[in-house]
């Protein structure tokens, strides 16, 4: 038995394609809208439908719905003409209440002219052992497995209501709708079509069980075990998608059935859920699973290593079992042409990826605009009411309803209008592109703030939020570009949008993000950071273009965003840098003092007197700019600078972190004395280390600035005190009093002060990135090592560089 995949086709709350199964399940968008379903008590019934479906009953029309939808993706994949020969298989529900064994027939006939029908989860695996036999006699040579069910209806619901879950048992997950189509032919057919194979089924059987969802008393899993153990050997099971954490009944099953085959079963095998993500899936579980299993191999997001040898099963609501043995071909190589139908997710950083057109959506019906004769009508009804509020006020009415003449029993699911929404399917997507591009922003403030041991998993998330941006189609590019207009204060959304567009392939993205960088306000600095910094991590081809034209802007902001790209990939003439140190706009000067620190030594020499001009005359943030860079470059008595620390404010307590000594603490403690403390200084005087400022800290832990002199304190002297007792201003002055420290001596950790020390500080992945530049920066300043070192990249990328200085580091201390 071998049939080859062509085709594949799914549908379900979280999209409407395969590939939406793949990259929106990865991302955990979209997040289900609320239930519209009411249980006879009033409270809302946990159950999830397709939005752009309106509720109301799961009927035959509505799986018809569905069906149809995932055979039409799934026969996309043949040349034209081809579908209409192809036999399907339609796998449905049993009969049930409000599904009758008429309405079945009826589904089945409006589907294909000539259809097979099979039941239960199950039925999949043994329509797949009938069109293997069915291709053996040469009987047929391609066919459609549809699998479809759907829970999102008053009478489905209303049912399942009649046998609610044990709550001592594990917790199913909420009902839920969907089918699954898995178009499959022989590998002589296959060959005809000229397809590219998917993959193939190698065996598929059934078997009846003990185990029933009406009577789910533990058993010995001996069905599926037997099913597990007369599969083909070959190699270990790497991959399996089943029901594994649906309900105790399949929980149990598979935990007995892989317990007692551990001989077939890789020790750390894949195995995803869809229905604990997507919802019970009924009739449709087997279908499914087998198509999301394909799919996600197609698209790169299972492990490839698994492609070889993946197992998809489901047991039926009377007991059936049914297994699958498959293997999946690998995604293409080449997912960049024009053309290309295969997204694949990202891997280090985003890269530029071409989505195929999406079908043509008609707009709803606009309403039709009120005519004068009407509005002169209502107008008139509007004046005869002018004494409605009077008659009211003499109505007295009584203050409870009156009592029902009889008792009418409740209905036992019900339809809150008030919680339908009512979305297209652009709506959705839309929607799918918003909560990814919030979720996106979040996860690029967090690169800056998390520690850096998070930093893999909180860029792999990023990743999939892009991902399945992309995967919501071209469109997205629209609403891309909605979303950042509606958010444009925000330098995070900014960031997350620009990150997201560059992830298109082609002109149009580019030519979103040059439109909305125009757009930004003047005086919008923080985007010009961090929309820059989005940028210079794209590998998009058409940056390069994208930086001239922002570089060669009259908008402010837009040129300092091309100063820094152009800096970033060594690019910038010195002659346009000089210019821009020049400039009237205070964003453009700090970038181009900040590209001022990218230049080899001598280079950046040329820029000194610039450098020192802003100093003396900038304001105090773009004064701290220059200052920093002076002082990282060499400058080593900026903190002896009185004017200059007058006009830093509390930034020159950074100048003394550069530079400082313990003996240059009482000139600190006068100068932070005349300003408010802020985080940043706090931070500051920890990490200058001297113990006299230890007083200067504690006394700090009365306000609301605590949580930050207490982590002041552990930079400076390590974790002296329990965490539980930080904030108290007594258990540090009892802790250091039993410390011989020495006050002419500069501390970190509790260490004396040395360059290794930092750097042990700066590998420990518990700092930020924020916090690991300004290590960086002391570490550079006092050891002379001028030259730049970039963390902003990817993690691998910045981990290699953050290695490389630490160990000339450690070798200069």
């Amino acid at each position: 038995m071998t049939l080859s995949v062509l085709g594949l086709g799914l549908i379900s709350p979280t999209g409407a394609s395969a590939r939406d199964h793949v990259f929106f399940l990865r991302a955990g968008a979209p997040p289900p809208p609320p239930s519209p379903f009411l249980g006879p008590d009033g409270r809302r019934l946990d159950a999830r439908h397709c939005p752009w479906m309106r509720p109301r009953n799961a009927d035959a029309d509505r799986l018809l719905a569905l069906a149809r939808s995932a055979a039409a993706e799934a026969l996309a994949a043949l040349p034209r003409g081809a579908a209409a020969a192809v036999p399907h298989f339609l796998v449905t529900p049993a009969p049930r209440p409000g599904l009758p064994e008429e309405a079945l027939a009826g589904l089945a006939r409006g589907l294909a002219p000539s259809v097979q029908r099979f039941t239960g989860a199950a039925g999949a695996f043994a329509a797949l052992a009938q069109i293997a036999e069915r291709f053996a006699s040469r009987t047929i040579g391609a066919a459609l497995l549809v699998g479809v069910d759907s829970f999102a209806g008053l009478d489905a619901l209303a049912e399942r209501q009649q046998r609610p879950p044990s709550p001592w048992l594990l917790a199913p997950p909420p009902p839920s709708e969907g089918a699954g189509a898995v178009l499959v032919a022989s590998p002589e057919q296959a060959s005809r079509f000229g397809l590219a194979v998917l993959g193939e089924i190698v065996v598929s059987r059934c078997a009846p069980g003990r185990g029933t969802d009406e009577d789910d008393e533990p058993v010995d899993a001996a069905a599926m075990t037997a099913l597990v153990q007369g599969l083909p050997a070959s190699r270990p099971i790497q991959a399996v998608f089943g029901q594994g954490r649906v309900d105790a009944l399949r929980c149990r099953e598979w935990e007995w059935t892989a317990a007692r085959s551990a001989e077939r079963i890789a020790t750390s095998y894949f195995g995803p859920c869809l229905e604990a993500e997507v919802g019970a899936l009924g009739a449709a579980a087997g279908a499914m699973n087998l198509a999301y299993a394909f799919a996600s191999f197609r698209h790169g997001a299972a492990p490839p290593d698994a492609a070889s040898c993946f197992v998809a099963w489901a047991i039926s609501r009377d007991g059936t079992r049914g297994i699958a043995l498959g293997c999946a071909s690998p995604p293409p190589a080449d997912t960049t042409a024009p053309g290309a139908p295969v997204l694949l997710p990202l891997a280090v950083e985003v890269t530029a990826r071409r989505v195929e057109r999406d079908p043509f959506v008609p707009p709803p019906d606009q309403p039709e605009e009120e005519t004068d004769d009407e509005a002169w009508r209502d107008e008139d009804v509007a004046g005869t009411d002018a004494a409605a509020p009077v008659a009211a006020a003499n109505d007295v009415e009584p203050l409870l309803p009156a009592l029902p003449r009889e008792i009418v029993p409740a209905e036992p699911v019900r339809l809150d209008p008030e919680r339908v929404l009512e979305l297209t399917l652009p709506d959705f997507y839309a929607s799918v592109v918003a909560h990814c591009g919030e979720l996106a922003a979040a996860l690029s403030r967090d690169r800056l703030e998390v520690p850096r041991a998070w930093l893999p998993s909180t860029e792999a998330r990023l990743l999939r939020q892009i991902d399945a941006i992309v995967a919501a189609g071209p469109r997205a590019v629209i609403e891309l570009a909605a979303f950042w207009e509606r958010s444009i204060d925000d330098p995070w959304r900014s960031c997350a949008a620009a990150l997201a567009l560059s992830a298109f392939a082609g002109d149009d993205a580019l030519a979103a993000i040059h439109r909305a960088v125009h757009l930004l306000p003047h005086d919008a600095e923080d985007h010009a950071i961090t929309v820059a910094e989005a940028l210079a991590h794209s590998a998009h081809p058409g940056i390069e273009d994208l930086t001239r034209a922002l570089a060669a802007s009259v908008h402010p902001i837009a040129r300092a965003i091309g100063v820094t790209l152009l800096s970033s990939r060594g690019e910038i003439p010195l002659a346009a840098l000089g210019v821009a140190l020049d400039d009237d706009h205070d964003a453009v000067v700090r970038a181009a003092i900040w590209a001022c620190e990218r230049l080899p030594v001598a280079q950046r020499a040329r820029f000194t007197e610039q450098l020192w001009d802003r100093c003396r005359t900038a304001a105090p943030a773009m004064a701290w700019s220059a200052a920093r860079v002076l002082a990282v470059g060499g400058e080593p008595d900026l903190h002896r600078d009185d004017a200059l620390c007058a006009r830093l404010g509390p930034r020159a307590a950074e100048l003394f972190v550069l530079a400082g000594s313990p003996a240059d603490w009482p000139r600190l403690e006068a100068l932070l004395g005349r300003h408010r403390p802020t985080r940043a200084s706090l931070s500051a005087v920890g990490r200058f280390g001297c113990p006299a400022s230890a007083d200067w800290l504690i006394r700090h832990l009365d306000e609301e600035l605590a949580d930050d002199a207490a982590e002041a304190l552990r930079t400076l002297f390590g974790p002296l005190v329990p965490a539980a007792r930080a904030l108290e201003a007594g258990a540090w002055r009892e802790a250091l009093a039993a410390q011989p420290l020495d006050p002419r001596a500069r501390y970190r950790r509790g260490r004396l002060f040395s360059p290794a020390v930092v750097a042990d500080e700066c590998a420990s992945g518990e700092l930020s990135r924020l916090a690991l530049e300004q290590r960086l920066d002391e570490l550079r300043a006092r050891l002379h090592l001028p030259d730049f070192v970039d963390v902003s990249g990817p993690h691998a990328r910045a981990e290699a560089n953050l290695t490389t200085f630490l160990a000339l580091a450690r070798s200069r201390g």
